[in-house]
């Protein structure tokens, strides 16, 4: 019997709009697979040097090494844009190719368009050309590292954290201005299976299957041959899928999810590899 793969995206642990605030809650991923993909912003941890109470982003990190070093499973950890250090690895290619992941703000040049912290992304992103090609992996790598880089330096730029309410008053009222950002964001969804197709193209690959997150919008696109996959987030909305891919099937499942609660549902869509 072949081995049991199973990828998940967008955890946000740490995140105050999570359902999941307990590392131990993550275990129901881990079971019954041999391979647990984690697909990026698994934690919070581009607020490592900010003084958010509370929060101390490289102890989480230690925190959650350890708790993954308990699941009987291998568990890979592919960076996002919340997560840019979490790891070294930018995407996976899987049998023989059919199947690519990544987080998905390589997609975009300026990382999230709909992000309030917009500016200050684009203001770093001229250091990736967003017309990039390569011919091997190294290439990609090169090319999404980038973007890690761009995050990092635009958090450096973000001002401190304040913890009063009405510094987090002020957070809001930025994150919800201006009001053209719900149009933004609808923008991005609709960009996203053309910028994955583009996106593997361009470096030389042909999957079957493109795995994404980022944008926190569950589902399954088809561009020609391929197939785009979103699998959403562990916010309370929109939703969350996960994938299983087993026996040369790749299935997409739901994944439900209360407070510090999961279980992995329904099978919605089912293909063969």
């Amino acid at each position: 019997m072949s081995a049991k793969i199973r990828i998940v995206s967008d955890l946000h642990v740490g995140h105050k709009a999570s359902v999941i605030d307990r590392l131990d809650a993550l275990a129901p991923l881990a079971e019954g697979v041999d391979w647990l993909i984690l697909n990026g912003d698994t934690l919070e941890l581009k607020y490592g040097d900010l003084d958010v109470a509370h929060y101390d982003a490289q102890r989480e990190k230690q925190r959650f090494e350890q708790e993954i070093a308990k699941w009987d499973c291998k568990v890979s950890v592919i960076t996002g844009n919340h997560d840019p250090e979490i790891s070294e690895l930018h995407s996976l290619t899987l049998l023989d190719g059919k199947v690519f992941v990544t987080h998905g703000d390589g997609l975009f040049p300026n990382i999230a368009p709909w992000s309030s912290n917009v500016d200050n992304l684009e203001k770093h992103a001229s250091i990736i050309d967003p017309d990039a090609t390569g011919i091997t992996e190294q290439d990609l790598h090169d090319y999404l590292a980038l973007h890690k880089q761009v995050t990092i330096r635009a958090h450096k730029d973000d001002k401190k954290y304040n913890p009063t309410l009405w510094g987090k008053l002020k957070i809001f009222l930025h994150q919800t201005w201006p009001p053209t950002t719900p149009f933004r964001i609808l923008k991005a969804w609709s960009e996203v299976p053309d910028r994955a197709a583009s996106l593997t193209e361009r470096f030389g690959l042909a999957p079957k299957f493109i795995v994404v997150g980022h944008t926190h919008n569950p589902g399954i696109w088809t561009r020609g041959k391929q197939r785009v996959i979103n699998l959403g987030s562990y916010f309370p909305w929109p939703g969350a899928l996960c994938i299983e891919i087993e026996d040369k099937t790749l299935n997409v499942r739901r994944v439900r999810k209360r407070q510090n609660a999961i279980e992995i549902g329904r099978t919605v869509a089912s293909f063969k590899l």
